[in-house]
């Protein structure tokens, strides 16, 4: 099945560590959606990515999609917090050669928005790193090296997600 990645989801790393099956297909964007962190995690209080529909046909977002196995989807939707803050919805995307595709995205339920909360710093490095390694347009990593970020100051969980996103595994 096909997946629309478009936060801490398009860093290899993280996806790989979630999800082992996953084989990136190609670089997509969904037009007449913005993308914003405010959906407020449930585990840390935190913001987390999200997109809405807007649509205004300006607005685009930009990701990757992977095709992942179906065996593989139940322990994705389990660290997405499906039903727990996150919907699923096919939408229809375009690749980076302007084709059209569909796929499966994670969104947040109306209920789970907060536009005052702040993503921690390591989970806008993964967004920002996931847009650098997949060559995502310079303008659109720009905008989100651009966001407001807050240090997160559980140092377990810090140390713990900072070396997911390296690849270094601490003993």
């Amino acid at each position: 099945m096909k997946i629309f990645t478009y936060c801490s989801n398009m860093n290899i790393n993280r996806l790989k560590e979630r999800v082992p099956s996953a084989i990136k297909v190609c670089n997509s964007s969904v037009e007449g959606y913005k993308f914003s962190f405010n959906k407020r995690s449930n585990v840390d209080g935190s913001a987390k990515g999200n997109i809405h529909q807007t649509n205004d046909a300006t607005d685009k977002v930009w990701g990757v999609i992977f095709e992942i196995a179906e065996t593989d989807k139940s322990g994705l939707d389990e660290v997405e917090g499906l039903g727990k803050g996150y919907n699923e919805k096919q939408i229809d995307l375009f690749d980076d050669k302007g084709n059209a595709i569909q796929a499966q995205v994670y969104v947040a339920d109306a209920a789970a928005i907060n536009n005052e909360v702040l993503p921690f710093d390591w989970y806008k490095a993964f967004v920002v790193t996931g847009a650098e390694q997949n060559n995502l347009h310079a303008d659109y990593t720009e905008t989100l090296k651009n966001i407001t970020a807050k240090l997160d100051k559980n140092v377990q969980r810090n140390q713990k997600q900072q070396a997911i996103l390296t690849g270094i595994k601490k003993p």
